[in-house]
């Protein structure tokens, strides 16, 4: 009962959370921008935000080791409740600055966390199915947020939207609370590879540096694509708030979603480095098509597929990098993973709005698809381990 009253709970707090946060996210932009500020700074605040997330990843995660889980937890959804609310009362984007830091700083802090309570409450036979339920749930509001907050921003105003979020958000907490303490009951490294041993494929200060490289390649790819996305959607083709929020629904929560399960089961019985290089290849020129689109179709079409074919590996870059990884570092390895996306998402953000305002709208899309290919890069270096896991040969299925 304890493990699915509290996976339950879970789900509703990433449902709410997730829909909450793309419920403005596309929008976020366009206000910031619609206060006087231009692409160039609202680059440099968006990258602020997540610089001030990937400072707090790892201490937070490493604090609640120590002291628990559920009031670090409760802590993080608590701040994060504001900012919505007070973006609303902003006259000039110089009023979100606080508010934008302060949202980053929350993220920071119930990020790892959050990703930690399935492996305190599971055990070998069902770790897998949680996470599979708190991932449906994280891309469920992922994928309804933009379409719902783009139809409430074109029937009620621009601001409407984040008076939704503050709402949802506060029910969010309200949840947290009745989580229980679960740090306590297990440590996530006894329950997970307890009688693995570590592979010696590699090195372990090896493996950081090439994973660590990948994630800060893809995360300056995803900061230069989706910064000034829906500000370029606009400039371009004159799109209401509507499609905007249903270009973001399908393009990325969509396509996220439709391919997890495939991709689990590709990783599980094809070599995930391969796999890996081929996602990254194909991709990548998807991002710089997008700019060239001349018509709604292709805008979508390209989105759809280079969010699509590139997140198909997600499942092997995981299980990959959890082969590579000694049992006993396994959390640290997840730290460092989550901490180099956010710096390589800092750069891409604050690059996006110096390219646009250098040079043309065009040019950021173009050298998010660079950057992409770049990633292959590591990638080739890597090596695929010789023999899986039972555990990670496993696909689950949500039934």
């Amino acid at each position: 009962m304890t493990y699915r009253r509290n996976i339950l709970l879970l789900c509703a707090i990433f449902v709410l959370s997730s829909l909450a946060t793309n419920l403005i996210g596309p929008f976020l932009s366009l206000y910031i921008v619609s206060l006087g500020a231009s692409v160039t700074q609202l680059g440099l605040l968006i990258s602020t935000s997540d610089f001030v997330t990937a400072v707090l990843l790892i201490p937070s995660g490493t604090l609640s080791d120590k002291y628990g889980r559920k009031k670090l937890h409760a802590l993080g959804t608590l701040l994060v409740v504001f900012p919505p609310l007070l973006y609303t009362f902003a006259v000039n984007w110089i009023d979100v600055v606080p508010w934008l830091i302060l949202s980053g700083a929350a993220l920071g802090l119930y990020m790892p966390i959050r990703w930690s309570i399935p492996a305190d409450v599971s055990n070998v036979e069902n770790l897998a199915m949680a996470y599979s339920w708190t991932n449906v749930a994280l891309l469920t509001g992922s994928t309804a947020g933009p379409l719902l907050g783009g139809l409430i921003s074109d029937a009620f105003g621009i601001k409407t939207p984040f008076l939704v979020s503050f709402s949802l958000l506060c029910t969010a907490f309200l949840l947290t609370l009745t989580l229980q303490e679960t740090v306590k009951r297990k440590e996530p490294a006894q329950i997970v590879h307890q009688s693995d041993e570590p592979s010696k494929a590699m090195r372990f200060s090896t493996v950081i540096a090439l994973f660590s490289l990948i994630n800060i390649l893809q995360g300056a790819g995803v900061g230069l694509f989706f910064t000034p996305l829906s500000v370029f959607v606009v400039k371009r083709f004159s799109a209401s708030g509507a499609l905007v929020g249903l270009l973001y629904a399908v393009g990325f929560g969509l396509a996220s979603i439709i391919v997890q399960l495939p991709g689990g089961r590709l990783a599980s019985r094809h070599d995930r480095k391969r796999l890996m290089l081929l996602t990254f290849l194909i991709s990548a020129p998807f991002y710089g098509l997008f700019a060239l689109s001349q018509g709604l179709v292709e805008l979508f079409l390209f989105m759809f597929l280079s969010n699509a074919i590139l997140n198909l590996s997600w499942p092997a870059f995981q299980a990959l990098m959890m082969e590579l990884t000694p049992s006993a570092k396994l959390g640290l390895m997840n730290g460092i993973s989550g901490t180099t996306f956010w710096v390589g998402l800092v750069a891409g953000s604050a690059a996006s709005g110096v390219l646009w305002d250098s040079f043309n709208m065009f040019i950021p899309f173009y050298v998010s698809a660079g950057v992409f290919f770049l990633a292959v890069v590591p990638v080739l270096f890597l090596k695929e381990t010789r023999s899986f896991k039972t555990e990670s040969a496993q696909v689950p299925k949500i039934a």
